[in-house]
């Protein structure tokens, strides 16, 4: 992992701001902190004011960070400590507590929050917020480019953090993946405003220094290579950029060093998105290249305007179960071939991964906290989760089981058979998993199977979701056997109905649209 003056840090599994844990045995000597050096040090066992270290978690290049408990409110925090060798240095102490100014004034579920700023011992402190997962380039780099509908969800929340600290007068000047942290339930949130720069009272508080780079070269702003002022729009580029790479699974622009690529940001137009990612929705490319247009007049005027966007996007391309969705009447056969290759193509632990962090937020946004923890209806004996499946305490935890099992026939039954809900609240989750149970058989080559589970939603003709894709799958299933002109009617029909499918089906719908077309179209 690199931080923001480009130095590598350890990589982990727990993170921090932008820090990771270490797994070697902390050293027990803890040095004075005025000794300006270098040697490692380790706080485990000591207590800073109300907060009792317990270990380690990384370090930066700045500060080491420990796992805490503070013990007034009883609760574990991480607390980000100067290092010994740059307490000798009033600018470095400066830029440190600057850093949880810039930070703390900012209250927000997708900002990391600061606690208290403190100083015992000789030791300068910021106590944080401790956020369980891991960071966003670990995600990246564990899944590769991502699925759009997971890309949108992170940007709204970035985006939704960017807002506050604007109106705040904070610029970050090093949004990146580093800076992006996941928690286990798909929250994305901000860190590491320590090279931001403030606003106060009008005056701008520059704490750019020699030996300081401020922004990370594959991510920075033109604005920033050039020297030039910076303001939320910076932010905006920087942000652009790294959609960019989360979706093309490499960043804008790559080079041998930092001054080659710092060189194309302010001089080349990356490629387009498009031409990585065929796949993707015109709308969604172009809302990226416009945050990275060179020129800061021409991006979004503000953070709550690329909101409003990100979120107008995902209505209209993202399904309610998380999953993208496109309409039946799109007739581009060519890109949406090559798109089928590529879904079925790739490794299915990639696509999965892909759709994990936000299947589950709104698995459980749906069924509330309460709700997730909540067992099954105990009178219900008739449905359980096959006995080779582990029953999980909610509908909603099943189901994310079975987005970690990938194709597993019995993990998706599972969620199928998952004892009823009363109130019905999870039935989305229900029909989800029979179609993707359905999409398995098919894949399989088990068309009965498939058939069964699409007559079934076909039958529920009160529920248009149920309907039109048990009547595509129809279709699909009819043109696999050879009736082109049955699966032609059922195709029209819902082309008539003008609904929207899960894009894994609509592709394989498109697949029989040309298989139909070619055998009922005459030769000339």
């Amino acid at each position: 992992m690199i931080n923001g003056s480009g130095s590598t840090l350890p990589e982990v599994s727990e993170k921090v701001g932008c820090m990771s844990e270490e797994k070697s045995t902390p050293s027990t000597a803890t040095p004075s902190p005025a000794m300006g050096t270098a040697e490692p040090f380790d706080l485990t066992g000591k207590t800073l004011g109300e907060f009792q270290v317990l270990r380690r978690l990384g370090k930066g290049g700045m500060a080491e960070v420990y796992l805490a408990d503070q013990t007034t409110l009883q609760r574990q925090v991480a607390i980000k400590v100067l290092r010994p060798e740059f307490l000798a240095d009033a600018t470095y102490v400066k830029r440190f507590r600057h850093e949880a100014t810039a930070a703390g004034g900012l209250n927000h579920p997708n900002i990391v929050q600061v606690y208290s700023i403190g100083e015992q011992q000789g030791f300068h402190f910021i106590a944080q917020e401790y956020v369980r997962g891991g960071n966003l380039r670990e995600f990246m780099r564990r899944k590769g480019p991502l699925e759009f509908p997971i890309v949108l969800h992170i940007m709204k929340q970035v985006a939704a953090a960017l807002q506050v600290s604007c109106q705040a007068g904070i610029v970050h000047r090093d949004i990146k993946p580093e800076n992006i942290l996941l928690t286990k339930k798909g929250e994305a949130k901000v860190a590491d405003f320590g090279l931001a720069q403030l606003t106060q009272q009008g005056e701008r508080v520059e704490l750019t220094q020699v030996g300081v780079t401020m922004g990370t070269p594959l991510y920075m702003s033109p604005e920033q290579v050039g020297g030039k002022g910076v303001d939320h729009r910076s932010d905006q580029y920087s942000f652009g950029a790294m959609a960019y790479h989360m979706l093309a699974g490499k960043p804008p622009f790559i080079g041998e060093n930092a001054l080659a690529i710092a060189v194309q940001h302010l001089n080349d137009t990356p490629k387009t998105l498009n031409e990585w990612r065929p796949d993707l929705p015109a709308p969604i490319c172009d809302l990226i290249h416009k945050m990275m247009a060179k020129k800061r007049d021409e991006r979004f005027a503000d953070p709550q305007a690329l909101f409003a966007e990100l979120k107008a996007l995902q209505k209209q391309f993202v399904g309610k179960d998380g999953t993208s969705i496109t309409s039946v009447t799109t007739t581009n056969p060519v890109a949406k071939r090559r798109r089928m290759t590529q879904v079925f193509d790739r490794p299915l632990r990639r696509q999965l991964g892909r759709m994990l962090i936000f299947a589950v937020l709104i698995a459980l946004a749906a069924a509330g906290v309460g709700w997730a923890m909540r067992t099954g209806d105990p009178f219900a004996k008739d449905a359980v989760p096959d006995p080779l499946v582990p029953q999980e305490p909610s509908i909603a935890a099943q189901y994310f089981h079975a987005m970690r099992s990938g194709d597993d026939e019995l993990a998706w039954k599972a969620v199928v058979d998952y004892p009823p809900d009363p109130t019905g609240r999870q039935e989305m989750d229900r029909q989800s998993a029979e179609l993707r149970l359905a999409i398995i058989y098919l894949k399989q080559g088990q068309r009965s199977k498939a058939a069964e589970i699409f007559q079934r939603l076909k039958a529920d003709v009160a529920n248009p979701w149920k309907r039109d894709h048990g009547l595509a799958g129809e279709a699909i299933i009819a043109s696999l056997e050879g009736q082109h002109a049955a699966s032609k009617m059922n195709i029209d029909q819902l082309q008539r109905q003008n609904g929207k499918l899960d894009a894994r089906l609509s592709l394989l719908l498109d697949e029989a649209r040309t298989r139909n077309a070619a055998v009922l179209t005459p030769t000339p």
